[in-house]
């Protein structure tokens, strides 16, 4: 190819690439909050204490730090932090990565659903620093009535007064006692992890799935239409047979009742964020441009209090 054709082929493909960028959504201005980040240390001064699995080995930390740098690779302005089950009821790494970036997160903790002084515990991570909400996991207590007991109210009542929120990973047939105290508190705004959890092993999980339908009544409820690689039996991206449940979910609670988190850092042995990312914008095309808009950072603003946006 002589060097004038060279230079006209090279001048239509560059025309080709500005037309194809014209006719492309542009995403890079959005605003892209990750609402659930679980960030993890193996330094030893932050000593692991898993309630559940005390000798648990980690051999691959997820420091803050890594966050920090995904964060400016994929334009992301804010994320929450979710202490990880790793540290138990101890939140005193979420404390230092929240003080150590005060101007990308808010914060959730862990506190133990089962101490009598549960309240006092909530009041003073959010009140002595600065927490914003808790994370509770009734999932590790399949049988267990403590989210909807009596000995529970104080803490509702607690974070209606202080303005927590609340997020649950939490099993399809516990739905109804979330249900009782979203009506009791409505006071409180709770945030259901991983799409309510589906269990996608059964012949017919719908029957369980559909009890967390009964939650769109709730305004101050909203929904994490995220990680579908927590409920997939294929593990194979894009994750196909999750999407019944993602379009369901759509359908039921509408998209201002969604909210989108990815999990964890680099490095990201699930699912990578560019991936992350692809399948809500991509995988997931009954969502509009405006959906994604609300699913993947303004109807968190609704949420939490974000540094540097208004109240």
């Amino acid at each position: 190819m002589d060097r004038m054709s060279a230079a006209i082929t090279r001048r239509q493909w560059l025309a080709g690439a500005a037309a194809l960028t014209a006719c492309t959504p542009k995403k890079k201005d959005r605003l892209i909050i990750d609402t659930h980040l679980e960030v993890w240390t193996l330094d030893p001064k932050f000593p692991f204490a898993h309630p559940e699995r005390p000798n648990l080995v980690v051999k691959e930390p997820a420091p803050i730090e890594n966050q920090v740098s995904q964060m400016k690779d994929f334009n992301l302005r804010y994320a929450v932090l979710v202490n990880p089950r790793y540290f138990g009821w101890d939140n005193s790494y979420i404390r230092h990565s929240l003080h150590s970036y005060p101007d990308l997160f808010v914060a959730h903790g862990l506190i133990n659903p089962e101490d009598p002084n549960v309240a006092e515990r909530l009041r003073y991570w959010v009140v002595e620093h600065g927490f914003q909400g808790m994370r509770f996991s009734p999932i590790y207590h399949p049988k267990s009535t403590w989210l909807n007991s009596k000995e529970h109210y104080p803490l509702w009542e607690e974070a209606e007064k202080l303005g927590a929120v609340f997020n649950y990973y939490i099993l399809p047939h516990q739905m109804p006692m979330l249900e009782e105290m979203a009506g009791r508190f409505p006071g409180v705004k709770i945030v259901v992890d991983h799409l309510g959890k589906p269990d996608l092993k059964k012949d017919d999980p719908w029957e369980e799935f559909k009890l967390m339908f009964r939650l769109k009544k709730f305004p101050q409820v909203w929904i994490s239409a995220s990680e579908p690689y927590e409920l997939s039996l294929t593990k194979e991206f894009p994750y196909r047979d999750t999407f019944p449940f993602f379009k369901a979910t759509y359908e039921e609670f509408g998209p201002k009742q969604l909210i989108w988190g990815t999990g964890y850092p680099r490095p990201r042995w699930e699912l990578p964020m560019d991936k992350e990312l692809e399948f809500v914008d991509v995988h997931l095309d009954f969502y509009t441009e405006e959906d994604r808009e609300l699913l993947l950072g303004k109807n968190a603003l609704d949420i939490w209090k974000f540094p540097g946006m208004p109240a």
